[in-house]
Order: structure tokens, then sequence, then C-alpha cells
């Protein structure tokens, strides 16, 4: 049989311990609680609602409408259906007159004529040997250019009289010139030989040389512009040339 005071006892224990389990447990939320940051809005106060003021809301005299000019006003067209919003006239403004700006006509271009097509018989004409010996160009005479001078070291000079330079040979035969000198200038030149042992050959001497006499008479010198198609002739030329002012030199 069981003793009633010790369950009365056994009880109370129980229920001593289930209290402060629910103290201790109270306890730990309150702590929670109060760590969380509470966000709460303060309750904004009622803005006042403001008071009229009588004079204030006195009603403005109206405004006195503007006085309607009839002659600066722009008078509209009357619509139609092709027109159906007509434009208001505005004042024309004159454009000055436009002039054709004149253009220079373009520069016509000279004709060029083509060489003569040869024959196969006329070019083996052209490299068959020619018979004979040419004759000598006739001598060429003239004035020097203002200012032109003859390239000499200081102090030499060209002795008057007529000079012959040596025999100049080339692929296409031999080359030889007198020069006559005049004042100590040169003034006049002729060719005593030149390549003719085939008929081109002929006629590129016949092309080159006079051209080249009168440039060394104008420029005073052996160094002239080479003729085109004569290069190996207008070579031979210069250093012909340069040899017989050699032979003119004089200290």
């Amino acid at each position: 049989m069981l003793n009633p005071r010790r369950d009365s006892l056994a009880g109370k224990l129980l229920l001593s311990s289930a209290l402060v389990a629910v103290s201790l447990a109270y306890g730990w939320w309150q702590a929670r609680e109060v760590k969380r940051p509470v966000m709460a809005m303060a309750p904004m106060p009622p803005k006042p609602m403001p008071v009229p003021d009588p004079a204030a809301v006195a009603p403005a005299a109206p405004a006195e409408p503007a006085p309607l000019d009839v002659a600066a006003a722009p008078v509209a067209a009357p619509a139609t259906a092709a027109n159906p919003v007509a434009a208001p006239k505005t004042a024309a403004v004159a454009k000055a007159p436009q002039t054709a700006t004149p253009t220079a006509p373009e520069p016509q271009q000279a004709a060029v004529t083509p060489p003569p097509t040869l024959t196969p018989q006329q070019a083996l004409q052209m490299y068959v040997p020619m018979e004979g010996a040419s004759p000598a160009f006739p001598p060429v005479s003239g004035s020097p250019d203002a200012g032109a001078v003859a390239p000499l070291p200081a102090g030499m000079h060209l002795a008057d009289g007529d000079f012959v330079s040596d025999r100049h040979t080339l692929m296409w035969g031999d080359l030889r010139v007198r020069i006559s000198i005049q004042g100590g200038a040169i003034r006049g030149m002729q060719v005593l030989q030149f390549p003719d042992h085939r008929s081109q050959s002929l006629y590129l001497s016949q092309l080159a040389l006079p051209v080249l006499q009168s440039e060394v008479i104008k420029n005073q010198k052996a160094q002239v512009d080479v003729v085109s198609s004569a290069t190996d002739t207008s070579y031979t030329f210069q250093d012909a040339v340069a040899d017989a002012i050699t032979k003119a030199t004089r200290g």
C-alpha cells in the first residue's frame, strides 16, 4: 500500500521542476524578443488645413481684349477641297538671280601619230650594211644662251681656234667632232664621223646629232640632254665633245 505522504512529496517535486523549466523557457524567449530590432514608424501628425485669405479669394478684374489689327493680321485663303488647310500669306523675299559660273574649256590633247608600220623587207633593209662612208654633217653655228659659261676649273679658259676630238667608238660605229672657239666660247660645231655602217645607224645619227650640236652651243657644255631612241649615240657624242673641250682648255 502506497504512502500518501511520499506521493505528495514526489508530486510537489515534479510540479516544482515543471515550473522551473517553464520559467527558464519563458526567460529564454523574452531574451530573443528583446534582441530583435523592432522597426515601427511613428504615425505622422495630420497637416493643418490652410485658412483661405478673403483678399486673395476675391475675383480679379477681367482683362480687356487687345484691339484687333486688321491690316497686320494675315489673311488666310479659304479652305477648299484641293487645299483643306490654307497657310497664312507671308511677305515674299526676293532672291538674287543666280548666274552660271563659266567653266574653263578642257584642254585638248594633241593627237599622237603612231610610227609607220614597216614591212618585213623594210625591217631587213634597216640593218643592211652601207657601202662607203657618209659625208660629214654640215657645220652648225650659233650664239650661247645668256649666262652660259663652259664649266672649267678656276683660272682656265678656252683658247680660240678649231679643235678636233679623238675617234670614239660605239657598237654602231665611230664618232668624231670638231668645235670652233671664238672669244673663249663655243660658236660652232661639226660632226666629222658618225655611225653609218647600217641604215638604222645612219637614221639615228641624222635624228640626234643636229639637235645635240645646237644644245652644246647654247649651254657651252658637253653634258646635254639625251635624244630619245639614240641613247648610245648621245652618250658617245658627249664624250667626244668633252675630249675636244679638254684640248681647247688653257691655263
